[in-house]
């Protein structure tokens, strides 16, 4: 039996690469191969550099959906905040919290303040972090909250709109000292 000869060119491997899905070895195999060449790389160093390429691609691109999803007001890592602003506010604490340990435990944190304070700005760093780890975030205020709730309420979806809270892993509610509910939203919660 005769094989078709297969001509394996540079066409033939974006090609592929693409129906695999491999968008950063594809945008990257060739810088890739250069260096692996000059370091004078193994066999099996060069497929481990071309797997972290594809992996931090995959993991900076998922980062960079959830944080879109996440709906935050604005973009602060806990890394770019200066805690000099607010010598009230415990850096060390902040750090823990930016660990993710708490949501390990199950546990939930609030973070109170006069208004001005930073809350939302560490916040948002502690939600940014959680999006770096590959969980779902969701910030939104109390009043938005309450209103979709409401609405939820009102059109009997309440059901699927508690469930898809519940997927949430890390529910960021800002804003709460603003709540101002309405009798009738009052009666519902």
């Amino acid at each position: 039996m005769i094989k078709d000869k297969i001509i394996y060119n540079d066409s033939y491997i974006k090609e592929k690469l693409k129906d695999f899905k491999l968008v950063d070895i594809r945008e990257n195999y060739q810088e890739i191969i250069d260096e692996a060449i000059k370091e004078k790389l193994g066999y099996k160093d060069f497929l481990i550099r071309l797997i972290q390429t594809e992996e931090d691609g995959k993991r900076r691109r998922l980062t960079e959906r959830l944080t879109v999803k996440a709906g935050f007001d604005f973009i602060k890592t806990l890394d770019e905040i200066e805690f000099g602003f607010n010598e009230s506010i415990s850096y060390q604490k902040v750090k823990e919290l930016g660990t993710l340990s708490f949501m390990e435990r199950h546990e939930n944190i609030i973070i109170i303040g006069p208004p001005g304070v930073g809350k939302s700005m560490i916040a948002t760093g502690i939600g940014i972090n959680a999006c770096r780890a590959g969980k779902t975030v969701m910030f939104t205020n109390a009043k938005e909250l309450m209103d979709k709730l409401s609405e939820a309420v009102r059109k009997d979806t309440l059901k699927q709109a508690l469930k898809a809270l519940n997927k949430v892993q890390l529910l960021i509610i800002d804003e709460l000292s603003y709540l101002k509910m309405d009798k009738e939203k009052e009666s519902i919660f």
